[in-house]
């Protein structure tokens, strides 16, 4: 049986109106209505006191399928939060990274070797040289983690 269906017989057992219900849930008479109608499910507080208040166990409020069904929404939730948390630290580690290369290109600087680095005393052209490498290493792992969200977890 459905949980919309079990509502709906509790209801006519114990003789009570959607707005008796409602009162003893503490919610409104339009959302016992969406329970009943399949609209929408009660959120773990109100299934709570709805076994409560029928004696029951909050697995048996629910067929087999609709808990599946709940389980599963309630990881591709998860998984959305996810992906966007995922793709806004990407676009930063990209935007920081080329803003990096950006600044580290426009100074001049004279260090195309490694070992130009040692013999070299002006700052600028370090700091430069440095911005660059960590520039180039943020906007790579920027873009590889947007491409793993984007290729290995499913929309």
């Amino acid at each position: 049986m459905l949980f919309k269906e079990r509502i709906k017989q509790f209801r006519a057992e114990k003789n009570l109106t959607q707005n008796d219900l409602a009162d003893k849930l503490f919610v409104s008479r339009t959302l016992i209505s969406k329970w009943e109608n399949g609209v929408v499910y009660p959120n773990a507080q109100n299934m709570a006191k709805l076994a409560e208040l029928m004696n029951v166990e909050v697995t048996e409020l629910l067929s087999e399928q609709e808990t599946k069904m709940l389980v599963l929404d309630n990881n591709s939730d998860r998984i959305t939060v996810f992906q966007k948390i995922i793709y806004i630290i990407s676009l930063i580690l990209i935007s920081s990274g080329l803003t990096l290369l950006i600044i580290g290109f426009i100074f001049p600087n004279d260090l195309t070797r490694p070992e130009d680095i040692y013999n070299s005393v002006n700052t600028i052209t370090v700091i430069c040289f440095i911005m660059k490498i960590i520039g180039g290493i943020m906007a790579l792992i920027g873009l590889i983690s947007s491409i793993i969200t984007t290729v290995f977890i499913k929309r």
